[in-house]
Order: C-alpha cells, then sequence, then structure tokens
C-alpha cells in the first residue's frame, strides 16, 4: 500500500505541475478515504439518528404551531362576533327601553315588554275587595286610561286579560277554587273594558288561578292585561 501511494502521490504531483486545478481535486479524492477511515460507524449512525429526529421534531413543532396559530385566528375572529352580536343586542334592548308604549305613567301600575307583548300589570288590590269580582269605584279611572291607550294605538291588536290570585285556597268566599275566582275577575275586566270601546272579537279572558306567583301574595293577586304585538 506504502508503494503505491508513493507512486500515486508521485503521479498526482507530477499533474498538479502540469494542471494545477487537477492536482487540487486529485489530493482532495487522496485525503477523503483517509477522512473517511477516521470517523467511527456507530458515532455517524447515531448523529444521523439524530439529525432525522430533530428534523422530525421540527416538522411537529412547525405543524404545532401553524395549528395554534389558525386556532388563535379562530377564536379571534368568534370573539369579534360575539362582541358584534352583544352589541346589536345592548343596542336593540335600549331601543326596546327607550322606544314608549303608551302605558307609562298610568299610576298604580307596572309596564313589562316581553318578546311580542307589552304587559300592563294592575295589581289586584287596586281592582278588587278581598275575595270579590266588582270593581272598585277607584279602578274604572286606571283601566279607563289603559283603554284609552289601547284604542289609540292598539286598536287592532289581540288583548289578553288574565287573572291570577295568590296561593291561599278558598274558604269563606263563594267560588269553588282559585281558578274560578281569577276566571271571574279577568271577566269582569274583559267586560269593562268592552264598555271602553275595546273590540271584543279582539279581547280574550284568562284564569290562571294561583299558579303563577309572584314575590308576595299582595303583588300575586293582580289582573294582566297583556298586548299582543307580535304574533
Amino acid at each position: 500500500w506504502d508503494l503505491e501511494r508513493s507512486a500515486f502521490s508521485g503521479k498526482v504531483k507530477d499533474m498538479s505541475a502540469r494542471k494545477p486545478w487537477m492536482g487540487w481535486t486529485l489530493g482532495l479524492l487522496v485525503a477523503l478515504p483517509v477522512m473517511t477511515g477516521c470517523t467511527n460507524p456507530k458515532i455517524l449512525d447515531e448523529r444521523n439518528a439524530l439529525y432525522t429526529q430533530n428534523e422530525e421534531l421540527q416538522r411537529r413543532l412547525s405543524e404545532c404551531n401553524s395549528a395554534l396559530d389558525a386556532a388563535i385566528n379562530s377564536a379571534r375572529a368568534d370573539n369579534d362576533r360575539y362582541i358584534g352580536e352583544l352589541n346589536r343586542l345592548q343596542a336593540d334592548l335600549q331601543a326596546a327601553q327607550l322606544k314608549k308604549t303608551g302605558f307609562e305613567g298610568i299610576e298604580g301600575t307596572t309596564v313589562v315588554r316581553g318578546r311580542g307583548t307589552i304587559t300592563v300589570n294592575v295589581p289586584g288590590d287596586v281592582l278588587f275587595a278581598s275575595g270579590k269580582i266588582d270593581l272598585r269605584s277607584a279602578a274604572r279611572q286606571t283601566l279607563d286610561q289603559i283603554a284609552g291607550v289601547i284604542k289609540a294605538q292598539y286598536a287592532s291588536n289581540v288583548i289578553r286579560v288574565v287573572g291570577h290570585t295568590d296561593t291561599d285556597p278558598i274558604k269563606k268566599s263563594k267560588w269553588k277554587d282559585n281558578l274560578q275566582l281569577s276566571m271571574e275577575r279577568s271577566a269582569s275586566v274583559h267586560r269593562y273594558l268592552q264598555t271602553r270601546g275595546i273590540r271584543p272579537q279582539l279581547m280574550e279572558a284568562v284564569g290562571n288561578g294561583q299558579w303563577h306567583p309572584k314575590q308576595t301574595k299582595a303583588t300575586s293577586r293582580r289582573v294582566e292585561i297583556v298586548v299582543v304585538t307580535a304574533q
């Protein structure tokens, strides 16, 4: 091998003298086997395995970053959409609150605007004596004001007159139960509103008895005049 290497080196020197670039090339070819032979195959395998593992980890990291970016962008879009929807709902609510129903300011009543309804709540104690169905004299003024608003603004709307009682069972009055009492009271209000010019064809009388109580017995006893604004 030494003789062959010496002979080959001599040829390289001879060729390098004639063509310098060829000398560099051949010199590299001579050095390459020597350099390669000095490398431990086990170390090469471990290095290659680490390179492969690193490339796989880099690929996974890139995929995770892409997925994270997509999730963040989607979350931002959802958040923007939800904020826009919330702002729209708040604007609608404010507009609804600002829009007058016409029933505001009627003494002794409260007004609740629902989805497709306007409910005028008249306490039962304002309208009737305990266990009675005949309207008090003072109640007629309240119902007159309600009827005036209905004729002016809701003449073609369905009107539901809904009677409610408290949860105490009937003991001394002539009524069979709270259901009958609530129905008779709603009928009394229904009949009175007819005399005030409200079309009976558009009115409904309903008795709910004691099954929709409020916070107290006094607030549970009531008649609700419900204007249906959307079918």
